[in-house]
């Protein structure tokens, strides 16, 4: 055996024999010797040991050409090898398949000892040997059926459908002899408590059988505290997109939260460490989180969904007690017409004592407003002294005025909340070219119910004047 197969042998074994030979190409740029940083090095080490393996990272840490690397290395050493490349669309996995190419382009020239076949876009792979990698967008039924001793999760985060193409491809590695998942991202801050999120943490943890890395910011050599204050001044307008791309800690990419949150980070924490999940349910959308109590007094809000699966119709309800306030229940439902909604607002707020309920009477909301008046609900709120009009229009300028109160109730901690969808959408609200906004999938309306209590907020639970008597006459 001749020196060169005996090099082809080590490449099978050792992935530094392999990555020796390896130049990379980025476009327009001339072909370059592929660097080894430190943390690469730990990484291809790491691939050699862990079956499963959950990465989060900085932006440009050199982890798209790692992955690269190891899919052409396992196609080019393990014949019939499959590598299953899935990314947030198509264009992106296409990226990533095309990084393994240009690799294999640049090989020396006694390396190149196969036919490419297949040789689009989407597949590529060997000829000779039938080892190929293919690119998948993430979608409901991506990779379903495929057998692959390679699956590649890029920027997990973003998948739309990660947590069902996670189920297909674990059962296929897990069913290959020596087969491998990789799943990789930089973090969504729109998504806190994300499913890559939620897996990483319990790798962490060591729950689920996966090995968690993470490569920060300052992973790249080069990169230091004055790069990392350089990105700060760049995205002065937009600092989430720093802790999102460049987190320095591990603590600060799975923070829920950014530096433009309307409401106070380091309070919405402490919301989200003690939401609760253990409390009554009815229905499977009405949430008993305090039951009804004397001596508390309540006040309610609601926004109203359309009721066909897409925007959700939410009424809370708050109890004040003293100078404390807390989310005593929730509707949050987005399948019931209009009119059923209206009928478990009115039943659910008897319960509570009747307490003001103010609901927005702009659109959809209208029929809801109508329906209340209809059973007539005692304690509805009406914008005009005369009673006529019913409910209350949320126009811009007052949605503005009530957030900024609803801001300082939560903020100061007298108004607190431990339903979990809810504050992760106070996690969401943030201030976008200086007006509040919803920035995740929802479009904030559990937000909408806390901020329309704010109308009538300083009418319900204001403490007594203090009397005094002597001799049965007040003396002030």
């Amino acid at each position: 055996m001749n020196e060169e197969k005996l090099e082809l042998a080590r490449m099978k074994v050792d992935p530094f024999a392999f990555l020796k030979y390896v130049k990379i190409q980025e476009p327009g740029e001339l072909v370059l010797d592929y660097e080894l940083w430190p943390h690469l090095v730990e990484f291809y080490e790491a691939l050699e040991v862990y079956q499963l393996i959950d990465v989060i990272k900085s932006k440009k840490v050199g982890m798209s050409w790692a992955l690269a690397v190891h899919a052409l290395r396992k196609i080019y050493t393990n014949p019939g090898w499959n590598v299953l490349e899935f990314s947030k669309g198509m264009v992106e996995a296409q990226e990533l398949l095309a990084k393994s190419k240009i690799i294999y382009q640049n090989l020396p020239e006694w390396m190149k000892i196969y036919t490419l076949e297949p040789k689009s876009t989407e597949r590529f792979g060997f000829k000779e040997i039938s080892s190929k990698i293919t690119a998948y967008p993430s979608t409901e039924t991506a990779g379903v059926g495929e057998t692959a001793g390679t699956v590649i999760h890029d920027e997990s985060d973003f998948h739309e459908f990660y947590e069902i193409n996670l189920g297909h491809t674990s059962a296929t590695v897990a069913d290959t002899k020596g087969g491998q998942l990789i799943s990789v991202s930089t973090v969504d801050k729109t998504k806190p408590d994300s499913f890559f999120k939620n897996h990483w943490k319990a790798a962490r943890d060591g729950k689920n059988g996966f090995k968690a890395l993470f490569y920060g910011v300052f992973s790249r050599p080069e990169r230091d505290e004055a790069f990392y204050q350089q990105k700060v001044k760049e995205n002065e307008a937009t600092p989430w997109v720093v802790e999102a791309n460049y987190p320095r800690t591990v603590e600060e990419a799975l923070s829920p939260l950014t530096a433009t949150s309307c409401f106070n980070k380091d309070v919405l924490a402490s919301l989200w460490e003690n939401a609760s999940e253990d409390h009554e349910i009815r229905n499977g959308f009405i949430h008993i989180l305090c039951r009804p109590r004397g001596g508390t007094q309540y006040l309610a809000g609601v926004d109203v969904g359309e009721g066909l699966g897409q925007d959700y119709s939410a009424l809370s309800i708050i109890g004040k007690y003293g100078l404390n306030a807390e989310v005593a229940a929730v509707i949050y439902i987005n399948t019931l017409g209009t009119e059923e909604f209206a009928f478990d607002v009115d039943k659910l707020c008897r319960d509570y004592f009747n307490p003001p309920l103010v609901v927005d009477n702009i659109g959809v909301g209208r029929a809801v407003v109508d329906t209340l008046v209809r059973l007539g609900y005692p304690n509805l709120y009406y914008s005009d002294s005369e009673k006529k009009k019913a409910g209350y229009s949320l126009t811009k300028p007052k949605k503005r005025e009530l957030v900024s109160k609803l801001v300082e109730k939560i903020n100061n901690g007298s108004l607190i909340t431990r339903f979990p969808p809810q504050i992760k959408e106070l996690m969401e609200y943030q201030m976008i070219n200086g007006y509040p906004e919803p920035t995740g999938r929802t479009h904030g309306d559990l937000v909408i119910s806390l901020v329309l209590p704010m109308v009538v907020w300083d009418r319900v639970g204001s403490p007594l004047m203090a009397k005094a008597f002597v001799a049965g006459r007040q003396i002030w």
